[in-house]
């Protein structure tokens, strides 16, 4: 239950930024295999399961993940910016169950815990087609599929449409600078993923269009010129605002044939970066997102160590994608 003392919040998180996974037990992970890292994992109480093995990798994730959900929950005194942030798994269980809804699938769901809205509640509301318990951007984007759906399913929609809402969304938020930076950094990059992988598909522009988020610091008009413009030209076309240093260094990993994962890479980094700084406030929400950031940070490189090592592939994958770590 969300609360009003900013000491009491700051000074939870600051307890728990201790059991994060530092670099010295990274390279650790890195340097053994598969099942040497989890143990180091199972050292550290990663996830809470003593007797874990490599097939309860995903579950250790998932555990921590949902731990640390639930503390930012408990511990935040500006529930209005931090659900935002926690909205992130809302919005992937609604794509999953609409999905699943209209593929007619009986597969068992991969939903994740610590939105704002119980798994059930969104259940009910897919299976109902109702979303007036829903903010309005998320409302209007899924009536509207819901209205689309009538005459033709389009499955592939329902990411961009969500994806959108949830931009749109935090746009009319009142939000502290930092966060609103944030959201218009995130909806930058994405944008600049999806002109990299319609590129590759050779996409018309319409098509691209369409995939567009509603835009940060690039404007539309740039990525839509950048549709079919040389790739040495990109930099000078999209690299713009203030992540443009950032962009520019994932264009070079494209450049030398590193393909779309060094953008990715520098997005994660860059968006928690701009917490890294404003970590050590006392008296703003910062250290609960950039607490919440890390722990999502430090879960993905997790995920890919483990991942490469189980699967026998190359370690220069991992070089390649690792993402920094909080406070580090």
């Amino acid at each position: 239950m969300p609360q009003d003392s900013v000491i009491y919040g700051v000074s939870r998180i600051r307890c728990h930024e201790k059991n994060l996974l530092g670099p010295a037990r990274l390279q650790r992970m890195l340097d053994g295999n598969a099942e040497e890292a989890v143990r180091q994992l199972v050292d550290m109480g990663y996830g809470g399961l003593p007797d874990a093995t490599v097939a309860d990798a995903e579950q250790m994730i998932a555990n921590e993940l949902a731990a640390a959900y639930a503390l930012v929950k408990e511990v935040s005194f500006q529930p209005a910016v931090t659900d935002l942030f926690l909205m992130k798994a809302d919005v992937h269980n609604l794509k999953v169950l609409l999905k699943l809804r209209l593929t007619g699938s009986k597969e068992t769901p991969v939903l994740l815990p610590g939105g704002i809205y119980s798994v059930e509640a969104l259940s009910h509301m897919v299976e109902a087609g109702e979303y007036k318990q829903l903010p309005p951007a998320f409302q209007e984007a899924l009536d509207a599929l819901e209205q689309s759906f009538q005459v033709r399913v389009d499955p592939a929609r329902i990411s961009t449409a969500l994806d959108s809402a949830y931009i749109q969304h935090a746009y009319a938020s009142k939000l502290p600078a930092q966060v609103r930076d944030y959201f218009k950094a995130l909806a930058d990059f994405d944008n600049v993923l999806a002109l990299l992988r319609a590129r590759q598909m050779q996409a018309d522009p319409d098509r691209f269009a369409a995939l567009l988020l509603p835009p940060g610091d690039i404007p539309q008009a740039a990525l839509l010129g950048a549709l079919e413009a040389p790739v040495e030209a990109l930099g000078r076309l999209v690299a713009i605002g203030p992540a443009r240093q950032a962009i520019l260094k994932g264009l070079e990993g494209l450049q030398k044939g590193e393909g779309i994962a060094p953008m990715e890479r520098e997005r994660d980094n860059y968006l928690m970066d701009l917490f890294q700084s404003a970590r050590f406030d006392n008296d703003s929400v910062a250290p609960l997102l950039a607490y919440l950031l890390g722990r999502e940070q430090e879960a993905a490189c997790i995920r890919l160590i483990i991942t490469v090592k189980r699967n026998g592939l190359p370690d220069s994958i991992i070089t390649e994608r690792l993402r920094g770590l909080y406070g580090w």
